[in-house]
């Protein structure tokens, strides 16, 4: 019985490991998806203002 509690913590622990990994992840990525979204929306105003996009990439 004992080991039997001792092998569902681990379990419950090792999905919650998981799910914080991928959380993190997750979260990471965030950060840079939100960066692009403001770029496309700033050039995207830009033109229909016909105004040139920053050429922060050379495109």
């Amino acid at each position: 019985m004992e080991s039997r509690i001792v092998l569902d913590i681990l379990g419950a622990a090792s999905v919650v490991s998981v799910f914080l990994y991928t959380l993190t992840g997750l979260l990471d990525q965030a950060r840079g998806l939100l960066r692009s979204w403001h770029a496309v929306r700033r050039d995207a105003r830009a033109l229909r203002r016909n105004i040139p996009p920053e050429g922060r990439d050379g495109r």
